[in-house]
C-alpha cells in the first residue's frame, strides 16, 4: 500500500503535497454538528519526523478552526472534552495505542506563568502509563505573543516534548477560487483551473494546536509501517475525573462509552472533498475500521461525479478507506508517507482528482520553525 502512496507522490512532478478540495477546506467546520463545538473541530493533523533526531516523531493536532487575531484571548480548550490521538500498526486501523489529552477549565490564578493572567492546565497520556503535565499557552490582545509554555518529561534515555495553545494556521489554500471552480463544474461538467485566484483563505488566521514529540517507538513498538488519527469527543467528564493512567476514576460505570465523538481526522478533506453532505455528520462520527462498510461506496461516487480517471480512483480510494495518516519509516517525509506542515496536498489531490498534471492552486506557502513546535507564532492584533 506505501508503495502505491508514492507512485501518487510522482503523478504530480516537483510537488510537496498538502490537500483539500472541498467547501470549507482541510478539514476546518467540515459538517453540520462539529460547528457548534469550534474548540474540538479537527482543522488538520499533521505527522513527521523531527529533522534533528530521525528517531523522534512530531503530531500536530489543530482545532478551532479560522481563529480571528483580533480576539487572541476569547480561544481556549475544551474543559469536558477529551482530545485523541489513535495509531494503528494493524491493516485493520484499529487502535494499537493512542495519547489522550484532557484540559481543566479555564482560569486565572498563581500558576499561570507571567505574563499570562489566565490559563488552562493539560495532561496527556502516553501509552505504558506516561503522563505528562503542563500549562497551556494563552493567546493575547497585545502586539506581541506570549511565550510559548512547553513542557519536557524524561522517558528512560528520551524525552517527551508537549505544547498546547495558539499558532499561525499552517494550513494554505485558495478556497475562493475553489468554490468558482466547483460552481462552474456543477454548472457545465467543465474543468476550469484558471478560476484559482492565488489568494490564501486563511492568510491571517490562527488556530489552537496540541504539539508533541516522542519516540516513534513509544507508539509503534519496532512496527516499521503505522498509521494514526485524531479524534475529539465531548461529554460529562473534567480533568478531576482520570487517574494517572488515563482513565476514567469510575471506568467501570462509565468507560468512554460515556463520550460522544464528535470528530475525527486523517487524510486532509477526506470529509470535506469525498463525503456527501447528508453523511458528513456519519462519518465524523465514525470509525475508520468501518470505513470500507459505510463510507467507500459514498467516496466511489463522488469520485464518479467528478470523471476521475479509473487508474486513480483506486489509489485514491486506499489512501482514504480507512481514513488514516499512514507512515513509512523506510520511506522519506511527506504526504502520503505522513503529513509535513510545508506539503502541498491540496494541489496534489485537485489535480489527481480532476486530472489536471501539475496543477497549483497559486498559494504561497507559508514558512514554518524549524524546531519545536514547528508551528509558527499566533499572529497578532494590527492597530
Amino acid at each position: 500500500m506505501f508503495k502505491r502512496y508514492a507512485i501518487a507522490a510522482a503523478l504530480v512532478a516537483g510537488a510537496i503535497f498538502n490537500f483539500s478540495p472541498s467547501a470549507v477546506a482541510a478539514d476546518h467546520r467540515d459538517a453540520p454538528t462539529i460547528d457548534d463545538y469550534s474548540a474540538i473541530d479537527i482543522n488538520d493533523i499533521f505527522m513527521f519526523r523531527d529533522p534533528a533526531n530521525t528517531n523522534n516523531l512530531v503530531m500536530v493536532l489543530s482545532v478551532q478552526a479560522i481563529a480571528d487575531p483580533k480576539f487572541g484571548p476569547s480561544y481556549h480548550f475544551q474543559p469536558n472534552a477529551l482530545y485523541q490521538i489513535n495509531f494503528s500498526t494493524n491493516a485493520q486501523a484499529k487502535p494499537t495505542a493512542s495519547i489522550n489529552v484532557v484540559f481543566s477549565d479555564f482560569a486565572n490564578g498563581p500558576s499561570c506563568p507571567a505574563p499570562q493572567a489566565a490559563c488552562q492546565t493539560y495532561r496527556a497520556f502516553f501509552p505504558h502509563g506516561i503522563v505528562v503535565e503542563g500549562l497551556t499557552t494563552q493567546g493575547t490582545a497585545a502586539a506581541t505573543p506570549n511565550p510559548p509554555v512547553i513542557t519536557t518529561k524524561a522517558v528512560g534515555g528520551s524525552t517527551i516534548t508537549a505544547f498546547a495553545g495558539p499558532r499561525e494556521d499552517p494550513f494554505f489554500f485558495d478556497l475562493v477560487g475553489f468554490n468558482r471552480f466547483i460552481a462552474k463544474f456543477n454548472a457545465t461538467g467543465s474543468v476550469d483551473g484558471s478560476l484559482f485566484t492565488g489568494v490564501d483563505s486563511f492568510l491571517g488566521k490562527n488556530i489552537n494546536a496540541i504539539v508533541f514529540e516522542f519516540p516513534i517507538s513509544l507508539v509503534a513498538g519496532n512496527a516499521p509501517k503505522f498509521a494514526a488519527w485524531a479524534a475529539t469527543y465531548l461529554g460529562d467528564l473534567r480533568f478531576q475525573d482520570f487517574d494517572d493512567h488515563g482513565r476514567f476514576k469510575d471506568i467501570d460505570d462509565r468507560g468512554l462509552g460515556g463520550l460522544r465523538q464528535v470528530d475525527r481526522m486523517g487524510n486532509p478533506a477526506v470529509n470535506t472533498a469525498l463525503i456527501p453532505p447528508n453523511l458528513k455528520d456519519a462519518f465524523n462520527f465514525g470509525k475508520p475500521e468501518d470505513d470500507a462498510r459505510d463510507f467507500a461506496p459514498a467516496i466511489l461516487a463522488t469520485l464518479a461525479k467528478f470523471h476521475t480517471p479509473a487508474a486513480t480512483v483506486s489509489l485514491l480510494a486506499s489512501v482514504a478507506v480507512p481514513d488514516t495518516l499512514k507512515f513509512d519509516t523506510s520511506q522519506p517525509d511527506g504526504y502520503p508517507n505522513g503529513r509535513r506542515l510545508a506539503d502541498r496536498v491540496t494541489d496534489l489531490l485537485i489535480s489527481l482528482i480532476v486530472n489536471i498534471p501539475g496543477f497549483t492552486d497559486g498559494t504561497a506557502a507559508k514558512t514554518y520553525l524549524a524546531a519545536f513546535p514547528f508551528a509558527r507564532p499566533p499572529l497578532q492584533q494590527t492597530p
